[in-house]
């Protein structure tokens, strides 16, 4: 019994340092890493690893934003203008999990993760702005729906949702990308916890595992927050773009093993 909740102790600590270097790195929540290796590793279904994974990222994004604020990265009203519709989102995208197959989630997750990485190889890096752009009605409604979306791509797949909120920061708010990396943390706290907190209510939620996770990911997620502010972001994109794929096709012939089985 001790040999076994050793491994898996040592199991999450794994998880939880690598999701918390990722989640300072990327400005995502880390579950990328998270709901892929907690399946893959711990055997844990879809729904308890994307609900465990939502409870973590509460910790490490909290952590990663105080961090981000000492380099005076943090954009607050942006961060709002992205963040608000998020809730609505998450509570969206928690009710459609419940409603789904389990085995199409591993098959969702694995085709955003495709489109994350594609992104990421084809972009310019070139997003340079920090001042933000102005806020129209345009503006304000385009950040709204790129909110919106990030919710409910985080209620179902239990992920932070910067790999959208990132994007809308950059491209619609007009911030470089640093700036929105560290707003991303922001916006994406209180809706992971309201998640969090709705997947407990679904009875999904693993909180110790979600707990411990969480904390032991924190000395990663602030290692990471420093080397986005030092590194080449071209590198570091180009390097998670190359893990996400590989996690990608780990995702995808786990759901289409299941879709056989099930057939």
């Amino acid at each position: 019994m001790a040999p076994v909740d050793r491994r898996r102790t040592l199991a999450i600590a794994g998880i939880g340092t690598v999701a918390g270097l990722f989640s300072g790195l990327f400005g995502v929540g880390g579950g990328v890493v998270m709901v892929p290796l907690l399946i893959l590793v711990l055997k844990m279904d879809e729904r308890r690893a994307t609900s465990t994974s939502l409870g973590a990222i509460v910790l490490i994004a909290s952590a990663a934003t105080v961090t981000q604020g000492a380099y005076g990265t943090l954009h607050v009203t942006e961060g709002l203008l992205v963040g608000v519709p998020a809730l609505g989102g998450v509570l969206a995208g928690t009710w459609l999990q419940q409603r789904i197959p389990a085995r199409r989630v591993s098959l969702i997750f694995a085709a955003l993760l495709l489109v994350v990485a594609v992104s990421m190889v084809l972009s310019t890096g070139d997003a340079d702005g920090s001042g933000g752009t102005d806020l129209d009605v345009v503006h304000v409604l385009l950040a709204a729906v790129f909110g919106f979306a990030a919710g409910v791509v985080s209620g179902l797949l239990g992920v932070g949702g910067g790999t959208l909120f990132v994007p809308g920061l950059i491209y619609v708010l007009g911030l470089g990308h640093v700036d929105a990396e560290a707003t991303s943390l922001l916006a994406m706290v209180p809706m992971s916890l309201l998640g969090a907190w709705r997947q407990h209510r679904y009875g999904n939620l693993e909180l110790r595992t979600s707990v411990t996770m969480g904390v032991l990911a924190i000395p990663g997620a602030l290692l990471g927050v420093v080397l986005a502010n030092a590194l080449p972001v071209r590198v570091l994109e180009i390097g998670f773009a190359l893990l996400l794929l590989y996690v990608a096709q780990r995702l995808g012939r786990r759901g289409l093993k299941k879709d056989a089985a099930a057939a």
